[in-house]
């Protein structure tokens, strides 16, 4: 189930909300709905049921009135008058919705109701009584004999009877009010989490096509507007996908004409800066035999400047090697890719040979002369970073092929230094050009990371 927090951002006139959760919106809308809809029925039964009452006890109270009228003895009717009077009270009291009783002139009864069992409205909950009980409607009738007050009559509405048989209706009623709404809002409930639910997988298609996973598709719905929402958000993935293998086309085409570039500024380096030092190195030879020759007090200083002049042009040699190899490290031709690592380890180790390097290759794939030359830079920026960043003091090279992976092939550099540094790392070209190269080539670059106390990269490539 999902659950998103409401947050709240300043406004001009205060905080105000920002996003709520549907699943929060629904639930308590559905509540509140449920309840005052439960309650608003509940109220119009009771209100029926009391009009109902009132109506019924107010027939029975004028048909007794009526009754007393004609049947209630005059003061002048012999001698039995309270004996009559008395039958009367107890017919009348035997009637639904009314009751009856003889009371003397001090107002205390003479005569009891006519069963001895105690109210129907003893039933039914005090609280429901006092909600359904309409006014009670009383009338007192004088029994007299001549010239004697014998007493009254008194006859009033009983509601009694029919608040009990209300209440035996309406405690059926509510429950099954209150089931109903229980299961209403069930309903509402489960919905709700089937809508959470299928949002909830195109968000996470949506989560993963953002963290770059564009083959993630959104699962498909038979409920229309979700599988309206699903296509889109599909063709935005195909789209995406189709995007990223144009650039990445294009990208790989970028580099292959750089390093075809790179490989023609090499070899018109190679071909036409080569010859000439060849030709400089060699007079300059000529010159140094020639001066040998020569007496006099110039001899020596021709001697020097012609040996500062020989220690100039080897110096450009090696830069102009140097920048050879920085523009095309390798050739075709000019060996495999194990022995140029060997190669260039050994470059490395003249330049610094307090630092300890070991070279582990199991290489017998043929990975493309593009991917080649990237892992070949990828090692390269790699022994760079961990001696001269990184003050590493041992550094272990292995190359091997995976074929549990899709026949990749894993190129792997561990030093003990303390690593790049965040400002080479995060801002380092040399590391950018490698992650670029990755990208281009289809390859995966895990970048330097500290691991076991010691310092790991990666670059994983995929053979032809």
């Amino acid at each position: 189930m999902m659950r998103q927090d409401i947050y709240l951002l300043p406004d001009a006139t205060g905080w105000l909300p920002r996003r709520l959760s549907l699943y929060r919106i629904v639930t308590f809308v559905s509540l509140g709905i449920s309840t005052l809809l439960c309650m608003s029925v509940a109220a119009i039964i009771v209100m029926n049921a009391r009009k109902a009452i009132e109506e019924e006890t107010s027939s029975a109270f004028r048909n007794a009135q009526a009754a007393v009228a004609i049947r209630m003895p005059p003061r002048f009717a012999g001698k039995d008058t309270m004996g009559k009077a008395m039958r009367l009270a107890e017919e009348l009291d035997s009637l639904r919705h009314v009751s009856s009783k003889i009371i003397d002139t001090r107002g205390a009864a003479l005569q009891m109701r006519a069963d001895s069992t105690e109210p129907r409205e003893s039933q039914a909950p005090r609280w429901f009584n006092t909600l359904m009980r309409p006014e009670i409607q009383t009338d007192l009738y004088p029994i007299s004999h001549y010239p004697n007050m014998l007493g009254s009559l008194q006859i009033s509405t009983d509601p009694g009877d029919e608040i009990a048989e209300v209440w035996e209706d309406f405690r059926i009623i509510i429950p099954l009010l209150g089931l109903s709404m229980a299961v209403m809002l069930g309903l509402i409930m489960i919905v709700n989490a089937q809508i959470l639910r299928r949002l909830g997988q195109i968000q996470e298609a949506i989560g993963a096509i953002r963290q770059g996973d564009l083959t993630r598709r959104a699962p498909d719905d038979r409920i229309i507007e979700f599988a309206v929402l699903a296509d889109g958000v599909n063709d935005l993935a195909s789209h995406l996908q189709a995007e990223r293998a144009e650039n990445n086309l294009l990208q790989t085409r970028l580099l292959t004409l750089s390093d075809a570039e790179r490989a023609r500024i090499a070899s018109d380096l190679h071909d036409e800066m080569g010859p000439q030092l060849f030709a400089l190195n060699a007079a300059l030879a000529q010159a140094l035999t020639a001066a040998k020759n020569l007496q006099g007090e110039g001899r020596a200083q021709l001697d020097d400047a012609l040996h500062a002049a020989a220690t100039h042009a080897k110096a450009v040699r090696d830069s102009a090697r140097t920048a050879i190899n920085d523009l095309r490290p390798m050739l075709l031709g000019h060996g495999t890719l194990p022995e140029l690592l060997e190669e260039l380890v050994a470059d490395f180790a003249e330049m610094r040979a307090d630092v300890e390097i070991n070279v582990k290759t199991n290489y017998d794939a043929d990975a493309g002369e593009l991917a080649e030359l990237s892992i070949y830079r990828f090692v390269r920026e790699s022994l760079l970073n961990a001696i001269r960043h990184g003050n590493a003091k041992r550094v272990e090279i292995s190359m091997c092929c995976n074929s549990a992976e899709a026949r990749q092939i894993v190129t792997r550099v561990v030093d003990d230094g303390c690593g790049p540094g965040d400002a080479v790392s995060g801002r380092g070209y040399g590391i950018a050009g490698i992650r670029d190269r990755a990208h281009a080539i289809g390859a995966t670059y895990l970048p330097p990371k500290h691991e076991g106390g010691m310092t790991v990269t990666e670059l994983r490539v995929t053979c032809q």
